[in-house]
């Protein structure tokens, strides 16, 4: 029934998917009247090398603009040297390795735009034609940024949802001692939080509110190395048999991150080789999580280690896809299939540390309620003789008014020998009863023998004392009318205000009223 349930919704999503491509397909739309235009402009690059410098260019007519409109350049190219000019007039030269890679620029007036790429030749060419050029008004261009990086955006309130409630999470679980999860919570927060930042600061959309985007790239190059360092951490926490590959795959992220900033202080131009580098590191490490996970659930079953194994396979298989994409030169496409995947990634490991979180509260759960055990007496749920113990401590040294009153059951031998024990449980089961609806929260109630009882009241005077003891005897009388077998018990309490107690010496005195009050019940009462 399970398989037919799951192949029946299978189909329906399949036809939902079938209904939306069909629907966009062959949908009959207008012209986009109210977009406005941005485009690639055509123009035709040309070596020169007439005044001594080689260089590309590509010169791009204006004539289309109207006499009051806007116009903005969107230009994004890694090359280190060009100019960019309107007419004769040099709007922009980049000269310098930090400069960032994508700007804006407002075009003024004028009847072409020319791009000079200096340095460039017909065996680098084909790189710089790589470079995205679009050309529009910038009401259009502002949304075509917004249309094109929609995903950055959504993807970074998400990691910022996620990232935050996992922090906050993380805290909570802190307070309730519970440390394994705590780890992995705060690792994946950062984690979580690191790849937002990196999808944020990778595309464009910061555009709309600065062109410091040399800051930008760094910020984003800086999320990305960075970023292998929490995830390892939680891949710690749920795979604690691996330690020692996660800590090699640690030291050459740290190695390639310190190799990062030497590159960039020091203005070399090895950043290809050092991305190459962190592509691998990340694809092996997910390899060998895979691998090892795939072989240790195959020892061990372990649902939160599926879940990471299936994250790591799909945002593997992401990863590749978007790195294929990515060194053949198509960056726009690249940046959705990566962060696709980033997203089902984060997904898996969002329900991983759920599953964590569960076993570790039960857990905890478990461990409090063996703790509440050996101090409960687990017949009639008063505190136990270790409780009583451990109470005494404590009462020691208590400032004010405390009385003890100590209990013992009448007939409880004769009943288990001509009834059964099960009578006898019955007889303590129902005394203990009585005691919590007289004492309610007035004070606590021990069962600390076979057939012995203590209630502890605090700030009690000698009067409210005596009166808790008639409402003890009140509910048992009143019981002992319902049922089949005799109850009664045989009560003495000692009390004291004195600063300086002597636990020991009040107990005894309790006791001793308990058996005289005993002897009187067993004389009064007739022989069969």
């Amino acid at each position: 029934m399970k398989k037919i349930h799951t192949a029946v919704t299978l189909i329906i999503i399949f036809f939902m998917v079938a209904a939306l491509y069909i629907c966009g397909r062959y949908e009959n739309v207008p012209d986009r009247i109210f977009t406005g235009k941005v485009s690639a402009p055509e123009g035709e690059w040309t070596i020169d090398a007439s005044d001594g410098v080689t260089k590309a260019e590509v010169t791009f007519s204006l004539s289309d603009r109207g006499e009051h409109e806007e116009w903005v350049l969107l230009l994004r190219s890694h090359w280190k040297n060009y100019y960019v000019r309107v007419g004769d007039e040099t709007i922009y030269h980049r000269n310098g390795k930090r400069d960032g890679s994508v700007h804006l620029f407002d075009i003024p007036s004028g009847n072409s735009l020319t791009i000079s790429f200096i340095g460039g030749t017909k065996d680098n060419l084909k790189g710089i034609e790589r470079s995205g050029i679009l050309i529009g008004d910038k009401t259009s261009m502002y949304r075509q940024i917004i249309k094109d990086n929609l995903y950055a955006v959504l993807i970074g309130v998400l990691s910022l949802v996620l990232g935050v409630m996992c922090i906050v999470a993380c805290l909570y679980m802190k307070a309730g001692k519970t440390e394994k999860i705590y780890r992995a919570l705060r690792n994946l927060g950062i984690c979580i939080l690191t790849e937002g930042i990196w999808v944020v600061t990778d595309s464009q959309i910061l555009l709309l509110v600065t062109q410091h985007t040399s800051i930008i790239e760094q910020i984003s190059f800086l999320s990305f190395f960075t970023l292998p360092f929490p995830l390892l951490e939680f891949i710690k926490e749920i795979m604690p048999g691996k330690h020692g590959m996660l800590s090699v795959m640690r030291k050459l992220f740290v190695f390639n991150l310190v190799l990062y900033l030497l590159n960039y202080i020091s203005g070399c131009d090895m950043m290809i080789i050092i991305l190459i580098c962190e592509h691998l590191f990340m694809t092996v490490t997910l390899l060998r999580v895979i691998w090892n996970g795939v072989n240790e659930n195959k020892k061990h079953k372990n649902l939160k280690l599926q879940r990471v194994i299936n994250g790591c396979v799909a945002y593997c298989v992401f990863s590749i896809i978007a790195l294929v994409l990515f060194y053949y030169g198509n960056v726009v496409s690249y940046s959705y299939i990566y962060s696709v995947g980033i997203a089902i990634f984060i997904a898996f490991l969002i329900n991983a540390a759920c599953i964590v979180m569960y076993e570790q509260v039960q857990e905890h759960a478990n461990v409090e309620i063996y703790a509440r055990m050996a101090y409960m007496d687990t017949m009639t749920g008063l505190g136990n003789r270790t409780a009583f113990l451990e109470e005494n401590k404590s009462n020691a040294v208590f400032p004010g008014m405390i009385s003890y009153i100590m209990m013992d059951a009448n007939n409880l031998k004769k009943i288990n020998d001509s009834l059964g024990h099960n009578k006898g449980d019955e007889l303590i089961i129902t005394i203990a009863k009585c005691m919590r609806a007289a004492v309610g929260q007035n004070g606590q109630c021990y069962r600390i023998g076979g057939d012995e009882f203590v209630i502890i009241l605090k700030n009690k005077t000698a009067e409210e004392t005596e009166e808790i003891i008639r409402q003890v005897r009140a509910e048992i009388e009143f019981v002992d009318e319902q049922s089949d077998i005799p109850i009664s018990v045989a009560m003495g309490y000692a009390w004291t205000d004195a600063e300086e107690k002597n636990l020991p010496e009040l107990i005894h005195c309790a006791d001793e009223k308990m058996y005289k009050d005993k002897k009187r019940i067993k004389e009064n009462t007739p022989s069969a």
